[in-house]
């Protein structure tokens, strides 16, 4: 349990290291018109801080830089909210209801938005759909050969994806393949309809493609992802390489392949509330000195997903995180009404 002091002296250290990205030492905490303590006492509180993990001390110099567990105590309990920040909110208010666009524009505009104000990279998942369900299930020949698979969804979304026809499979075998599929899948979610079919395919009831079973089951796979990809949208990524945190080739490697994996979709696409994650929560590489702030949002009762800000650990929490909620409250004003 930290004191009242040390509360005091771990929230002027954070504050001025977000600034300045320099280590903290007692000579400026005897400057802060809060902190009326004296030197030794401050250097005291401050060894006993990283004795405690708040702090670390670094090799170049005597002063200290806040660690993962101090941001998450300071996010905890000793954030304060950047009343400057609301100065942000008309501009908000004049780029969404300027901007009113089609939905697959729409959160790629917020995002847009969001990395702008905040200088950091900037990510959303969603809109996702509850209702988004199987509508038909088709193909159109291409040659005697091939043949396009269309999966058009209730929603009009169409994806499709080119097969190859084995030369056992003749077209009107394939039109009993497609058509067995279709009732099926047929009013299922993509979910639903990824575990009937592996089900069907286990249990041979699609004899009629047998042959060439794999080949559908991929289509359908791929397919089913891109919906998916579709929904992902990110602003801003060379941001995150302006921080000296990670001024790094190797550091920007890994970076770009695990956005390229899609990790952080994965952590961000289901949740309730606000969520701040650091390194140790994620459990990434390179995510060491990453903080993921998220928030869901909300554009109907059907349509709803996640934004996200990515930074490092020493960004202004009062500030970004007020704009975060904000776009996220606001975010359906880009859509037509």
């Amino acid at each position: 349990m930290l004191s009242s002091r040390q509360k005091l002296i771990l929230k002027a250290i954070i504050d001025e290291y977000i600034n300045t990205a320099q280590p903290v030492g007692s000579k400026y905490l005897t400057q802060v018109p809060y902190l009326t303590f004296s030197s030794a006492t401050l250097r005291y509180d401050m060894a006993e801080l990283e004795s405690l993990g708040y702090l670390e001390k670094t090799h170049t110099s005597s002063g200290r830089i806040p660690s993962e567990l101090g941001y998450k105590y300071y996010v905890d309990h000793l954030i304060t909210r950047d009343v400057d920040v609301q100065i942000s909110f008309p501009v908000i208010d004049d780029v969404l209801k300027q901007n009113q666009i089609k939905r697959e524009q729409a959160i790629e505009e917020a995002v847009k938005l969001l990395s702008d104000l905040t200088n950091y990279t900037a990510l959303a998942v969603g809109p996702t759909h509850d209702q988004l369900t199987i509508k038909k299930v088709d193909f159109i020949p291409l040659t005697d050969e091939t043949a396009t698979l269309l999966i058009v969804t209730n929603q009009g979304h169409v994806e499709h994806q080119t097969i190859t026809i084995p030369e056992a499979l003749n077209i009107n075998d394939l039109k009993e393949t497609i058509k067995t599929l279709d009732e099926l899948l047929s009013n299922k979610t993509l979910e639903d309809a990824s575990i009937i079919l592996k089900e069907s395919l286990m249990k041979n009831d699609l004899k009629t493609f047998m042959d060439f079973q794999q080949q559908l089951m991929a289509s359908f796979i791929q397919a089913f992802s891109k919906f998916s990809e579709e929904n992902v949208y990110l602003s801003g990524m060379s941001r995150m390489f302006d921080q000296p945190e990670f001024d790094n080739g190797g550091y920007i490697k890994k970076f770009v392949e695990m956005l390229d994996r899609r990790d952080l979709v994965k952590m961000i696409g289901q949740q309730d509330g606000l969520q701040v994650r650091f390194g140790s929560d994620m459990k990434l590489i390179p995510m060491e000195n990453c903080t993921l702030i998220s928030i869901p949002y909300q554009i109907n009762q059907q349509e709803h997903g996640t934004i996200a800000i990515i930074g490092p650990n020493r960004m202004p929490y009062g500030k970004v995180i007020p704009l975060l909620e904000y776009i996220a409250l606001n975010i359906g004003k880009l859509y037509k009404k």
